[in-house]
């Protein structure tokens, strides 16, 4: 479909007919200036943060910039909080070695040092699970295509994890082949899309997108995929999340019209051309505006002696967090607003599950919090909690 053919020759209305600043970055134009090397003494300031850890006894909900003090290491963060908020939405923190530490100080660390970039966590399912392991276990015996995506070495489209803020990981192992994550700015996407097909810009800003709800009273909401709110360009969107899922009986979502569909092409296309490859390494902190940046992930194959291993947490920045368009609040509720504050308790699994059980719903690429009725985890895995019932870094959840 041509713009003649559309009749669409300028973004949508209220739109701007080009974003500048720093977010319209292009890996066509891009280096690497958003990694942030920590040197010896940053380490080492790091691990005084765990001692202290360790020595207050502390639980994963308690790790707090106040209870983690990294009095020198602070601007830096803070700079880099800055970066992904108000910068090009995309920071990485280099030089922690993760073979130095145990998996449960790898996770203190990753938790301490995230704290000065966002203040509150969001929950990822509906037990109230703060951590997500994205790897693909040697152990598990589950099908790949009965997994959620994240849990398989397929290659995974342009998404973001809708319902999140600052997407979070820790690289904790690469793959023997493949696997790089790569990102691309919606900005510049957006910015190249006005001047060749601006009717994928008015197909995506339209409020008619099903969106899998995952509530037994409301399947399905109708979004669109891209708003323009508050002075910024906002994207939420999972292709796997659009559209009637195949699993849901007697599903009355509506399918994609042809325009939707190809204007999703258009999109994934688009991506490719603006994207950054990340090339990342064990230890590696990752923070990305997942509100300013889309990202995905190429196939990858694992060896014998290593698995590619990312641990996955969702912040929001209280005082730098973009507003939330009214549009896409629906995720966002459920991993950090209303329904989210209704899961009383908070679990840090420090490990993935030791035996994947089959997914009663799969709630697209990302995997999303679900309501219990289509909950991505049938697992009654043993949740252990301390005496005082708060939240605990688990072993094998």
């Amino acid at each position: 479909m041509s713009r003649q053919e559309d009749g669409n020759s300028q973004p949508p209305r209220n739109y701007p007919t080009h974003i500048d600043g720093p977010t319209k970055w292009s890996g066509q134009d891009s280096n690497e200036d958003f990694v942030v090397n920590l040197n010896n003494s940053g380490v080492t300031e790091a691990e005084k943060g765990l001692e202290l850890f360790h020595e207050h006894e502390l639980d994963g909900d308690e790790i707090t910039p106040r209870c983690f003090p990294l009095p020198t290491l602070r601007n830096k963060l803070e700079e880099c909080a800055l970066e992904v908020h108000r910068g090009r939405g995309l920071c990485v923190i280099r030089g922690l070695k993760p073979e130095k530490y145990s998996i449960e100080d790898n996770i203190v660390l990753f938790l301490g040092i995230s704290s000065y970039i966002g203040d509150k966590r969001g929950i990822q399912n509906s037990k109230g699970d703060v951590l997500s392991h994205v790897t693909e276990s040697k152990s598990w015996t589950v099908p790949k295509e009965k997994r959620h995506g994240i849990h398989t070495n397929y290659s995974l489209p342009f998404h973001t994890d809708m319902g999140c803020e600052i997407l979070s990981i820790q690289v904790r192992d690469r793959a023997n082949e493949g696997g790089c994550t790569c990102v691309a700015s919606i900005a510049a996407i957006y910015n190249d899309l006005v001047q060749t097909k601006p009717w994928v810009l008015h197909a995506l800003a339209k409020h008619d997108w099903p969106i899998q709800a995952f509530r037994k009273e409301t399947p399905f909401v109708l979004c669109p995929l891209i708003e323009y709110h508050a002075g910024n360009l906002c994207v939420s969107m999972d292709p796997a999340r659009i559209g009637p899922h195949p699993s849901y009986r007697n599903d009355s979502t509506p399918d994609l019209t042809p325009e939707q569909r190809e204007a999703l092409i258009v999109l994934q296309e688009t991506a490719r051309k603006h994207q950054i490859r990340l090339a990342t390494e064990p230890g590696d902190l990752l923070f990305i505006n997942n509100l300013a940046l889309l990202h995905g992930r190429e196939a990858y194959l694992d060896s014998d002696t290593s698995s590619r291993h990312l641990v996955r947490l969702w912040l929001r920045n209280t005082q730098l967090g973009w507003a939330i368009p009214p549009s896409m609040n629906m995720p966002w509720d459920a991993a950090f607003g209303e329904r989210a504050s209704k899961v009383i308790d908070r679990y840090y699994p420090i490990m993935p599950m030791p035996n994947y059980i089959e997914c009663k719903y799969s709630s697209g690429t990302a995997a999303f919090v679900a309501d219990d009725n289509f909950d991505e985890w049938t697992s009654s895995v043993s949740r252990g909690e301390g005496d005082d019932g708060g939240p605990q870094l688990e072993e094998n959840a």
